[in-house]
């Protein structure tokens, strides 16, 4: 009889050996699951944040040439509104400069006296 219950012993280690091996593949099995999944789930994240990126770019090109062109814009017609002011005040500038020249008023400098 022992020699039976050794052989029970041994075939129950066995089986537990292999049941083991077993659950040690599953193991190794789902780990690279698990990874090829989490690459693959990186893989997309990563395309979906580089679209993102090149979408906010292109926005951002086009805003810029607009801005300068608007800032351009603005620049030009200030320019031209102070020509035309400059030009309705031409002749008064001019009359008082040569009244001013011709016509001295004699007042003592602040610092005479």
């Amino acid at each position: 009889m022992s020699q039976n219950g050794i052989a029970t012993l041994l075939k129950a280690e066995k089986k537990a050996h292999e049941i083991v091996a077993k659950a040690r593949q599953h193991r190794q099995e789902l780990l690279k699951q698990a990874k090829t999944d989490a690459a693959a789930e990186i893989a997309q994240y990563k395309a979906k944040k580089e679209q993102e990126l090149k979408q906010i770019e292109a926005s951002n090109e086009g805003g810029v040439e607009g801005l300068e062109k608007e800032a351009e814009q603005s620049v030009q017609q200030e320019l031209k509104e102070i020509k035309e002011v400059a030009s309705k005040k031409e002749d008064d500038v001019v009359k008082l400069l040569i009244k001013a020249v011709t016509a001295p008023a004699a007042e003592m400098h602040i610092n005479a006296s």
